[in-house]
């Protein structure tokens, strides 16, 4: 069988190309439909038929890439803000001699405390953020001399290190963050995908993140799955009708979905 996996969030799922008329990027040019479906675009003419438009993310996992996507670029222009204010919170601090009151650890900061947690296929976004922590660690430990600095009344030689790390350490995490959010929209390459239950007449369309590759696997890589309510509990009926194997290659393991189960 020869078959097409697409990247749905950190999902890959695969349609048997047998299933697929066309793949095209997704230009969000269907017509709306009133509906209490979110995951439901709307209609695109496509061959001549009027077909179905669904967002396969939003629907498999209640959350529509693009809008994950949004929240991940805010975050990170949240994340170069609080060094920026941290930073600053520092500066006035020995400017005006007051206590100064946020942590002076990198384990405590909130980018470590996110960073800890945080998990993600996108290997060169996990390589940009993996860059970030030696600069965060450089950021935090010149709180130390700072204080010490201001203690000691040596103020100018205080604000002097400040605008060398605002110049340096904090011009670096600046453009890791920047390169963080391009990373997040460049791996986002959104397609449709129309599918076929005859081979001819189009019958739906998924819009998935990307097209991640195609491939040929045999018998004994194609396990099918059943019962599945157990495992995955109340999710959208249509997607648990949709997945009915997985492919496990030595690779890459996806979840072969049948097109038609959707409706």
């Amino acid at each position: 069988m020869e078959v097409v996996n697409f990247r749905v969030g950190e999902r890959i799922v695969a349609f048997n190309i047998l299933n697929i008329l066309l793949t095209e990027k997704f230009d969000d040019a269907q017509t709306s439909m009133p509906s209490e479906d979110a995951s439901f675009l709307g209609i695109k003419d496509f061959m001549g038929e009027p077909i179905p438009i669904y967002d396969l993310g939003l629907a498999m996992n209640k959350e529509s890439t693009k809008q994950y996507n949004l929240s991940l670029i805010e975050l990170f222009h949240q994340k170069e803000r609080e060094h920026t204010e941290w930073l600053d919170s520092l500066e006035e601090s020995v400017q005006n001699n007051t206590p100064f009151t946020k942590t002076t650890e990198a384990s405590q900061s909130s980018f470590s405390k996110w960073y800890e947690g945080f998990e993600t296929k996108n290997e060169d976004l996990l390589d940009v953020l993996k860059k970030i922590e030696e600069p965060n660690k450089k950021l935090y430990s010149v709180a130390h001399q700072v204080l010490s600095l201001g203690a000691e009344g040596k103020t100018e030689e205080a604000a002097k290190l400040i605008d060398q790390t605002k110049a340096s350490t904090l011009a670096i995490l600046k453009r890791l963050y920047q390169a963080a959010r391009e990373q997040v929209d460049v791996a986002y390459k959104p397609v449709t995908v129309f599918t076929t239950t005859d081979g001819q007449k189009p019958c739906l369309g998924f819009v998935v993140d990307k097209v991640e590759d195609s491939l040929h696997v045999t018998e004994d890589q194609v396990r099918q799955l059943s019962s599945l309510d157990m495992h995955v509990g109340q999710i959208d009926h249509r997607v648990k009708e949709m997945i009915t194997s997985l492919i496990t290659t030595g690779e890459k393991n996806s979840l072969l979905l049948k097109p038609e189960a959707f409706l």
